[in-house]
This record gives C-alpha cells, sequence and structure tokens, in this order.
C-alpha cells in the first residue's frame, strides 16, 4: 500500500497531491455535519453564543487537486473554517442583534513541509491577527499534542464542546486509549475517525506481528482469533461481517463514548480497498445526525450486520459457515438505499413490539432510543415509522406527559411513554 509519505504529501512551490473519490465523500460528511451540528445546538434562537473547539489532528496542507488535475479541492482545515463561517451567517439572516460561534481551531500536522504549505495557504486566506489566536498550528503528532490541546479546550470559558477529526491514514496511529483520554477529559466531545480496516485484516491472522500490532492500539482482545482462521479458510463472504462485529466492539468498548456509526466507506476507482468512517459521541442526537448523512450519501456507505437490529462481537453460533446450520447470512452487505430502508423498518416493527411488551414498565421513547441507538442502522425518525402500525392499531399506547394518546407513531415525542396495550394481541402474549 502506498504510504501516506508518498501519497499525501505538500511542499510549496509544487502542485497539491489529487484527492481520491472517496475522500470527496467523507469530506462531504464533514461538512454537513459541522452544519447540521451548529444549527441543532443553535436551534433555540434565545441562545447567543455556542463555544466550539475543532481539532483536526491529521490536518495535512490544506487542500487537493482534483483527479484530472484541473480543480482545487479544500481539504480539512479549510472545510472546517468555511462551514464553521457559512453556518453563522445564516444564523444571523434577518437579525439585529448577531448570534457567535466562538470556534477556535486547532490544526495539527506532524510532517514539516505539509505543515509548512498549510501555514502559507491560511496566512494567504485568512485575515490578519486569527493565525494564533482562534486558528492555533502545531507541527506535531497529533498523539503527542493531544493533553495540551483537552487542556487549552477545556480552559476556554464556556469551553467543553469539542469535534475531533482524525484522519488518519491508517488504522495504528489512534490508539483506544486515545480515544478514552479524550471522551473522560473533554466533557461534550465528539470524535470523526478514519479506520482502513482492509489495511489491517490483510495481515489478520493469529500470528506474534499481528497480534502485537492490534495489542499496541488496545484492540487484541477482542478478536475471536480461534474462528479467525477458519473463516478465512472456509467462509471468506462472513469475514467483512467477523471483522465488523469484533474490532467495531473494540473500538467502541476502549473509547467509552457510549453512541456510535461504524460502517463501510467503499473507494471509487482503481482501489478496492474499503476504511470505516467511525463517528463516536455521547449524545444520541448526535448519533442520530450522522445517521441521517449515512442515508444521504447511500451509494457510498455499506454494512456487514444485521438490516434492523445488530450486536456486536463475533457470536458463532450465528455463522452458518461455522455451524453448518442454515440462518444469518454474516456476508451480506447492506446498503443505505431504498431496499435497505425498507427491510430495516419491517424489521424493527417485528422486533421493536415485542421488546416493548417484553417490558414490566412503560417505556420513554427518548429511553428506548438510547438503548437501542446505536445497534441499528436506523433514525430515529425510521424508528418512530416502524412503531407506526402497532401505534396505529392499538397494539402500542403511546401517552404524552400531559396525558395525551397518540394517534400514530409518527407523531412521537421524546418523553412519550410507550407500552403494551391492555388487550395485547395473542402473538405477543407470555407463553
Amino acid at each position: 500500500m502506498v504510504k501516506r509519505a508518498d501519497k499525501y504529501a505538500w511542499h510549496i512551490g509544487t502542485a497539491p497531491p489529487k484527492i481520491d473519490p472517496h475522500s470527496l465523500v467523507k469530506h462531504e460528511i464533514v461538512r454537513s455535519y459541522l452544519d447540521r451540528y451548529i444549527h441543532v445546538l443553535m436551534s433555540n434562537y434565545k441562545i447567543e453564543k455556542l463555544v466550539l473547539s475543532i481539532v483536526d489532528g491529521f490536518a495535512g496542507g490544506g487542500e487537493y487537486l482534483s483527479e484530472d488535475g484541473t480543480q482545487h479541492h479544500d481539504g480539512s482545515p479549510q472545510i472546517a473554517l468555511k462551514s464553521v463561517a457559512q453556518a453563522e451567517a445564516v444564523l444571523n439572516v434577518g437579525r439585529d442583534k448577531p448570534r457567535k460561534v466562538d470556534a477556535k481551531f486547532y490544526f495539527v500536522e506532524k510532517l514539516k513541509s505539509s505543515f509548512q504549505y498549510l501555514e502559507m495557504l491560511l496566512k494567504a486566506t485568512l485575515p490578519p491577527g486569527r493565525l494564533g489566536k482562534d486558528v492555533v498550528l502545531i507541527n506535531a503528532a497529533f498523539q503527542d499534542s493531544m493533553q495540551a490541546l483537552i487542556n487549552d479546550i477545556n480552559a476556554r470559558k464556556g469551553g467543553g464542546r469539542a469535534i475531533f477529526l482524525l484522519d488518519q491514514y491508517a488504522y495504528d496511529q489512534v490508539q483506544g486509549t486515545m480515544l478514552r483520554r479524550i471522551f473522560s477529559q473533554v466533557k461534550g466531545a465528539e470524535v470523526i475517525l478514519t479506520f482502513n480496516v482492509d489495511s489491517l485484516i490483510t495481515f489478520l491472522s493469529d500470528k506474534e506481528q499481528s497480534r502485537a500490532k492490534l495489542a499496541e492500539i488496545g484492540l487484541d482482545k477482542y478478536i475471536d482469533w480461534a474462528a479467525i482462521d477458519q473463516l478465512k479458510a472456509t467462509s471468506p463472504t462472513s469475514w467483512r461481517a467477523t471483522i465488523q462485529r469484533n474490532l467495531a466492539r473494540g473500538l467502541v468498548e476502549e473509547s467509552g463514548a457510549r453512541h456510535y456509526t461504524i460502517f463501510y466507506v467503499t473507494p471509487a476507482g482503481s482501489t478496492s480497498w474499503t476504511y470505516w468512517l467511525v463517528h463516536l459521541s455521547n449524545s444520541f442526537k448526535a448519533r442520530d445526525v450522522m445517521m441521517e448523512l449515512h442515508w444521504q450519501q447511500a451509494n457510498h456507505f455499506s454494512h456487514y450486520l444485521e438490516p434492523d437490529l445488530f450486536t456486536l462481537g463475533y457470536r458463532t453460533s450465528s455463522d452458518s459457515a461455522a455451524t453448518g446450520q442454515g440462518g444469518l447470512n454474516l456476508g451480506k452487505a447492506y446498503h443505505f438505499d431504498a431496499i435497505a430502508s425498507q427491510r430495516c423498518q419491517h424489521g424493527l416493527n417485528e422486533k421493536l413490539v415485542p421488546m416493548i411488551f417484553d417490558r414490566q414498565e412503560p417505556v420513554s421513547l427518548n429511553k428506548l432510543l438510547e438503548e437501542i441507538g446505536s445497534c441499528t442502522p436506523a433514525t430515529a425518525q425510521m424508528i418512530k415509522i416502524a412503531l407506526d402500525p402497532a401505534v396505529r392499531n392499538g397494539d402500542l399506547t403511546a401517552t404524552s406527559a400531559d396525558g395525551v394518546t397518540r394517534q400514530k407513531g409518527t407523531s412521537l415525542h421524546a418523553d412519550d411513554m410507550l407500552a403494551a396495550s391492555a388487550q395485547r394481541p395473542l402473538i405477543f402474549l407470555p407463553r
């Protein structure tokens, strides 16, 4: 595989590197997420200021050439700067008293030549006085500068909300302990991480070198090593699902984040290598916004888990190739298209209603979303739609905080209480 220093290096006086098509998708996700993030947090028009920190841990040189070499594309530092400025401008349309997004940007780049290119670019494009004030450039490895960044974020008045953009080239530059430190020390942290899973699994086996590399990033203990060699030899179609369950569980548990999305981006063009775009947070709403963006970019994302509700970690009993039994096909790829949406909502309808019936007490929609939110490719709205038939026909009762009975699932509010109706259908009666 091409090393990052060879493929993505910037040098003053030469053209920037060409951008891969899948990186354009990744950049669009970041751009859209920053816009949605700001507007969701500022949705109450009475809020006058949002204090936000944005850390780009692998900033690069700040710009790229298109594949044909005819156009320039913004890199992640420019995307972050422009997205915040544009969101703030929209917030102030038609207002006499301005609203402020008090953002501070930290751009970290280890490679000296790329750092110098980024510094030159920002000096040419930013107003005088911003560099060193609200835009901070750091020529160092992210892992070496991370603690100082966390300290500075927490020292900001009203700080604590921070988005870490960690676009590592491979998979071993951001360790699980680093993620846990971010979430344990920064109250409102979110992480958008790339993880080149194909780079890892090409040599993944129960060998000392492979296990040592995974141990470095804290994921060794999450691999079902006993099943790895068998699956490689007997069930190539189950391979991606196995890795997704194992490594995704490891990333989530090591990070300490409560909510996550971990789905594949498949590059276009000559390469068949895929990577994960990982979003970690402690907010279900943040996770839901990211999930909506995955569905909007349906052609570029996929997963190898169940289409409705899934669990992480490899389960041999669910793998028909390992057990010799028919059943769940762990190797099937699901894309975020209309067919996947239908399968997801149909499956949720079949599984969520019995789940609510089995509870001893009513459960709020908000609590239900917190419990299952990261274990499904569905958005909150898709979950409401899946519950809609049961609410409409009276199998489920949905009651608002002031005692109003909802007549349809699509009108559910976060604090509505869901419970089995007194006249529950026979199919859901306990045996």
